[in-house]
Order: structure tokens, then sequence, then C-alpha cells
């Protein structure tokens, strides 16, 4: 009978590290076995990383930041969900990080100084981006701040803040990348905001494939047990409305995690319901979608 001492080192390394991939949970298990394992599969470990209260949607410890001044170079997807946190424990996270493509800071603006950690911010190089971006995408500087580094290989931006106008969000037809944009939806203002994306957003940001509308969904209200399901517009306004824009309630700290992770998030929900809806019209116009694509 074969034991792990019986085979060769370099397959017991990668079968460590393939379990580790397998499953953070068994990822965390395994840390705790030997250092040498624990320094072995650091890459899955600290990949993604979150600082507050999501203890029910990740399986990891929550970051300490002697942790990120040593392995803060393995660090992929970094969110803060803590109001708690200062402005120089952001600043830290992100100057100790320097290879996040994955970036979510869901802090009051109240409470911290977002210029004061826009420093650090705009040398990285995120593809993926959750935060309020009132303060840059106001006022005088919006097109001086959209043209950062840090927006300069941005796909996907959920503008985690309150925006129910084009005047707080029009420094996103600067970003030459951004294909997918998320904005908090407001059941009063439906019309508005399908307008605003409609006649606006568009028009002037011409990679735009997809866009969601988010509200929150709980755990009391959430009878299907799914991370991300639809939330139709009024029908009133569905009929209307551009087959690109998608109405979702998510769980969002698990749905950031779930992305983070490569699963079937809010952004892969919206491109199912966006390709469905466009497939459909092509049908009906005629069209077979092998002939657009």
């Amino acid at each position: 009978m074969t034991t792990a001492t019986d085979l060769p080192f370099e397959l017991v390394e990668e079968i460590l590290i393939a379990s580790a991939w397998s499953s953070l949970k068994q990822a965390a298990v395994l840390a705790r076995v030997s250092r040498f394992i624990y320094e072995l599969i650091k890459p899955v470990l600290f990949r993604t990383t979150v600082y507050g209260g999501l203890k029910n949607a990740w399986p990891c410890t929550d970051v300490k930041w002697n942790w990120l001044e040593i392995n803060g170079g393995y660090v992929r997807n970094l969110l803060f969900s803590d109001n708690d946190a200062c402005t120089t424990e952001v600043e830290i996270a992100l100057e100790t990080c320097p290879n996040l493509i994955n970036i979510a800071i869901w802090m009051d603006p109240f409470e911290v100084d977002i210029p004061s950690f826009l420093k650090p911010l705009s040398l990285l190089r995120p593809h993926r981006l959750s935060m309020d971006l009132n303060c840059l995408f106001v006022g005088p500087f919006q097109e001086e701040h959209a043209q950062l580094p840090m927006f300069a290989h941005l796909t996907h931006l959920e503008m985690a803040g309150g925006c129910y106008d084009w005047d707080c969000m029009q420094g996103i037809q600067y970003l030459p990348r951004l294909t997918h944009l998320s904005v908090p939806r407001d059941l009063d203002e439906d019309m508005d905001m399908v307008l605003i994306i409609q006649n606006y957003a568009f028009a002037h940001c011409s990679h735009l494939a997809v866009v969601v509308l988010f509200s929150s969904l709980s755990n009391d209200t959430n009878e299907t047990g799914e991370v991300v399901v639809e939330a139709p517009l009024p029908s009133a306004i569905q009929e209307s409305v551009d087959p690109r824009i998608v109405s979702l309630g998510c769980e969002y700290s698990k749905d950031w995690v779930l992305g983070a992770q490569g699963g079937r998030d809010m952004w892969v929900v919206a491109e199912e319901i966006v390709e469905r809806r466009q497939s459909t019209r092509n049908k009906s116009d005629g069209v077979h979608l092998s002939e657009v694509l």
C-alpha cells in the first residue's frame, strides 16, 4: 500500500496545493497542520482577504495587519466592510497589497477620508472596483480623476454610493475599458434611473455591455437560498427597457466573495440574462445568434 511518504516530494506538493484550491475551508484546515504546508498554500489563503463582518460568508480568519505586511503580495481580492476601520488602515492595506485586481471599500464616506487614500489606490490596477465614487465623479475634476491610472484597466464598477442623476456618475464616460456597471436600485426612482442609463450611460460609454440595478437581499426575504436572484422591474418599465439593463437582488457580502472565488456572482447572472434576452430578440427578428457572433 502506497502512503504519502512514498510519493515524490513534488507530487505531494501538487496534491496539497490542489486540495487547498478545491476548498477554502480545507485550505484553512491544512494551514494548521504544519508550517511547511502553511507556507506552501499561502497564495490560496491570502488571495481573497476581508476586513469586517464577513464571518458567515468567508471561511478564513479576517485580515490582521501583520499578515498584510508579510503576505500582501499574495492578495488579489480585498474587501473592507467595517466602518470601525479608519482611513489609515485602508491606506496601509492598499500600500501593502500591490497586486490587487478586485477592490471593495464599503465604508461610510462621512467616516473615512476617501481622497486621503487616493494616492495608494491610484497606484493599483484593479479590474473590479466597488466603492462610493461621488467624491471623485462630482465636480470640475471628474475627468481628471477618471483618468487616474487605477481606472485604466477597470472593467467592472459597482457604484456603492447613491447616484440618482447623471451628474453623480458621468465620470464613467472617461473609463476606457468599462463594460459592466452596477448602481443601487431605488424602487421609487426606477424609471428615472432607467432613463439615465439609456439616455446617458449607453450614449457616452461605448463599451458598456451590462448594467445592474441592485437591491439588498437578506436571509429573511430570500426564500430561494440563492445569493443572487432576479428582481424584475415593473412590467410597464420592463417593456421598454434596454435589454442590457438587469435588476437583481443579492446578498452583498456573499456575492462579493463568490465573485472573488470565480463563482456565479451578480455579474455572471446579469450576463446570462442579457444574453438570453438578446438571443430571444434575435430569434424574434428572424436572425440566428450564430449569424450575429
